[in-house]
């Protein structure tokens, strides 16, 4: 299953309107309530929730993609050197097992079959595709063969040209993953250390406060509303926090969505059980 980044878009727009209905509505009932701030946690997740699905099926597509993209350019320049021509070499291989790049290749061969050259073909399966790599991938070769270059050697160099970005993409993406970890760290231990404190310090503060009316300590802050700006403290780490772990392993301010969501349920779910 395919998405493209243009289905990202429309899924965003649709999830942010449905955010910002959701939580117009909630702040109608609840104004002055403090379920209020679970109507927040439900309507960030509104927000970043379907997005993030999209994204993650995306990246699953283009991951695809690309780690069978290689295999492709070197069996069409094994058809080269055996001195196969090129169409026949792309009709064998569009009957071959690439994934989701089989039924882009068979789009691209029709394209051939009525008419259009082999540049144009490819250009129209870069911009169908619409992945940086194969884009680039697309440029090697459009502009080595108008330049009469070696079908065959200009397969495998870009071939071998996509592997090594395939490898350092991967070995980013391991280096990176422990800096995931870090902000999932740091969000669960400031959730620890606001419950703690809250069930330490703050409600009895304010159990004394409200039994002795001549009580020499006056909280700047009540309970409810220390407890309302720890939980709104969190919610912003955790946008935050988990937009820049998507850029940080992943490149994408996008692809950070899935970590908002899940740190924000997470301190919604914490304030909701440990400080109701």
């Amino acid at each position: 299953m395919s998405v493209t980044k243009k289905t990202i878009k429309q899924v965003s727009f649709i999830s942010i309107a449905a955010a910002a209905i959701f939580f117009g509505a909630s702040a109608i009932f609840y104004l002055t309530s403090p379920t209020l701030d679970y109507m927040i946690v439900i309507a960030l997740a509104i927000g970043v929730v379907p997005p993030s699905i999209a994204q993650m099926i995306h990246n699953r597509w283009r991951r695809k993609i690309e780690k069978a993209t290689p295999e492709f350019l070197r069996d069409l320049a094994t058809a080269s050197r055996t001195g196969i021509p090129l169409q026949i070499a792309l009709e064998h291989a569009s009957n071959r097992m690439y994934g989701p790049l089989t039924e882009e290749l068979k789009t691209l061969v029709a394209h051939m079959s009525w008419g259009m050259s082999f540049g144009e073909a490819l250009t129209q399966f870069s911009k169908r595709i619409d992945l940086p790599l194969i884009e680039k991938a697309t440029v090697l070769i459009n502009e080595a063969g108008r330049h009469g270059g070696d079908l065959c050697n200009i397969f495998e160099a870009t071939a071998k040209y996509l592997e090594n970005i395939n490898d350092w993409t991967d070995k980013r993406r391991m280096q990176t993953f422990p800096y995931i970890a870090i902000f999932y760290f740091s969000v669960f231990i400031f959730l620890f250390i606001i419950i703690v404190i809250s069930k330490m310090m703050f409600a009895p503060l304010a159990q004394t406060t409200a039994a002795t009316s001549t009580s020499f300590i006056k909280p700047i802050l009540t309970q409810a509303q220390s407890r309302r700006l720890f939980l709104h403290a969190s919610l912003l780490e955790a946008l935050f926090g988990g937009l820049i772990a998507g850029k940080i392993n992943e490149d994408s301010f996008v692809d950070g969505l899935k970590h908002v969501a899940i740190l924000a349920i997470a301190a919604g779910v914490a304030f909701y059980i440990f400080l109701p």
